[in-house]
């Protein structure tokens, strides 16, 4: 059956961080902890709970940070989290696919403080057809049960719903639902985007 939607990753897809996650939050702790990978390490596992809605992350950041005694680096350690850069070529992407009739939704895992920044600010509201944020499905990629869920929730067979994501744990989970899906990150350029969907006949 032709796709008749596209979920789009945020991070890695629609927009990145500058220098990735880690190698932004390593200047922020370096010197202030003794063990940097270590942390780094507990800082991602820390964030599961608020991923899936089981906790907010205003929570559990602070917590984190007195654990390892570096309270003050709160703020700088937040700004890590929100500093977002969008990418307009592949946003003018999901405009020309809109046009031509494509759905196209948002799906990824996000917080709730990170997800609401990311709503109020870069303008997803008016750039995609509908959001998937795992915080608000209770689940998150690469659980097979987020893109069963999205499914249902579009009312379409899971070979009509094709997903860009920049993880290929991601994209073999959505494919072990049934689901098209297209393994890409923004440094591989928008031709190679444009070659992949073009594939899975989408008109680009």
């Amino acid at each position: 059956m032709p796709v008749r939607a596209v979920l789009w990753d945020a991070d890695g897809v629609l927009q990145h961080l500058p220098a990735g996650w880690e190698a932004s939050m390593r200047p922020v702790v370096e010197g202030h902890v003794e063990d940097l990978e270590t942390f780094l390490a507990e800082a991602f596992e820390a964030e599961r709970p608020a991923l899936v809605g089981q906790a907010s992350w205003l929570d559990i950041l602070p917590a984190l940070l007195d654990r390892w005694a570096v309270a003050h680096l709160h703020d700088r350690a937040l700004e890590v989290w929100l500093t977002i850069v969008p990418q307009t070529e592949v946003r003018d992407l999901v405009t020309e696919l809109r046009a031509a009739g494509v759905g196209c939704h948002l799906a990824t895992n996000q917080t709730e403080h990170r997800g609401r920044h990311m709503a109020d600010n870069l303008g997803y509201g008016d750039l995609l057809d509908g959001t998937f944020w795992s915080y608000e499905l209770g689940v998150a990629k690469p659980d097979p049960a987020y893109f069963a869920a999205i499914v249902e929730r579009l009312d379409l067979a899971p070979d009509e719903v094709l997903l860009v994501d920049d993880s290929l744990r991601n994209v073999e989970a959505a494919r072990s639902v049934g689901l098209e899906a297209v393994h890409w990150h923004v440094d591989e350029g928008l031709p190679v985007l444009r070659e992949r969907l073009h594939a899975h006949g989408l008109p680009v």
